[in-house]
């Protein structure tokens, strides 16, 4: 190795070491897919690591072996400048974190068209299934139609496959699940998956149990900035014209659930919570739980899509995967935007180096018809490549 070389290799070794695709193994191999983002991300971080050898090698000859320290100097400030700039940069990019949500699938080409759509969006690691898929005796129909985006889907159960009749074992062992309730992390996003249609949700319940447990030790992980929880059910709604009374506002699983779990969604720093059922599409302001009259939360900002670190949950309701569609006759107060005349699907992205999660909502003729951003401020944490881990399973 030539004296140059000893400058490179002592004044920027992640040069040397990011290019041990041994680094990636765990996540390039089973979902290459799904990880172009950590491919083009690596590329550039070879880029401008070979940019920097280049670079330190050229100041290093421009000096004579008398003036070395003269080089070094130099050296030591340009590591330290292109080691800043570079870290920054890739924090960025291993920060990109996207995911598609949508329920109420069916099997037919609006079905079809929500997957376009989800795939359309930033590639997303995880396509977040918010129950009722093929609305049949078995999930045949709609895992077909999900081929392309199935290894990144996670279901949770609703109301049309919550029993054996409606082929319940079947998504349960297509989706490699032993429990219906689980968790899981991608990147510093925590995402916990809920049943309100087949395992008891009631307080004491396992899942209960579950779900306190999970979001208590989420809440306290330094390496998670975001909480995600998402389930069938809807826990609030604006009238519509649903015929079943489990669409309302009032009816009993909207305020079970919404009793039991809002207040804890709030003591444990839950900002997004996913829904289906009702077959449109609403987003509320950021709201937290009203004991005095449930049915009514609590607005804590009217801004209209940008939020700095709010108190209370941004719920959104997106029941538009393509069965069909339920009218709205009302807007409720606490609802900032809902639409009932075309299917679509959510856009959930984390951005801005994990400080700002982002949600767009696009329907399938392709028009964004919302925008919410959540920012917050703090140091952010994150890992060289996106990390699953599974739990309650």
């Amino acid at each position: 190795m030539h004296e140059s070389d000893d400058f490179l290799l002592w004044s920027y070794p992640h040069c040397y070491l990011d290019d041990d695709v041994s680094l990636y193994h765990d996540v390039l191999i089973p979902e290459l897919q799904t990880n172009i983002n950590l491919l083009i991300r690596k590329l550039i971080s070879q880029t401008f690591c070979k940019f920097y050898m280049v670079l330190v090698w050229k100041i290093s000859i421009m000096f004579p072996r008398g003036a070395k320290s003269r080089s070094f100097i130099i050296v030591i400030a340009g590591s330290l400048f292109l080691t800043i700039f570079f870290s920054s940069f890739q924090a960025n990019y291993a920060l990109a974190i996207n995911f598609g949500a949508a329920g109420d699938w069916g099997c037919n080409s609006n079905t079809g068209k929500t997957v376009s759509n989800i795939r359309s969006h930033n590639s997303p690691e995880r396509i977040l299934a918010l129950g009722d898929y093929s609305y049949t005796s078995t999930p045949t129909c709609w895992l077909d139609i999900i081929d392309s985006i199935k290894n990144r889907t996670r279901i949770t159960i609703g109301n049309h496959e919550d029993d054996s009749s409606e082929g319940f074992s079947q998504y349960m062992s297509a989706f490699g699940l032993s429990k219906t309730y689980y968790s899981f992390n991608y990147g510093n996003v925590h995402v916990l998956v809920m049943d309100s249609d087949r395992a008891s949700y009631s307080k004491g319940s396992a899942q209960y149990n579950f779900v306190i447990s999970d979001l208590q030790s989420a809440s306290q992980n330094s390496n998670i900035k975001w909480i995600i929880v998402y389930l069938h059910k809807q826990m609030y709604t604006s009238p519509n014209t649903c015929s079943s009374g489990s669409c309302s506002n009032t009816g009993s699983d909207a305020t079970n659930l919404r009793n039991i779990y809002h207040p804890n969604f709030g003591k444990y720093g839950v900002d997004v919570v996913l829904m289906g059922h009702v077959h449109n599409f609403q987003r509320t302001f950021p709201i937290k739980y009203d004991s005095g009259s449930p049915s009514s939360p609590i607005v804590t900002s009217f801004n209209s899509q940008d939020y700095s670190d709010p108190y209370g949950q941004i719920f959104a309701l997106v029941g538009t995967g393509g069965v069909n569609l339920n009218g709205l006759v009302g807007k409720s107060s606490f609802v900032k935007y809902q639409q009932d005349d075309r299917f679509g699907a959510l856009d959930i992205n984390i951005e801005n180096n994990g400080y700002k999660l982002a949600g767009r909502y696009y329907t399938n003729d392709g028009v964004k018809r919302d925008v919410f951003t959540i920012t917050k401020t703090g140091p952010a944490s994150y890992s060289n490549g996106s990390r699953l881990s599974l739990s309650g399973q």
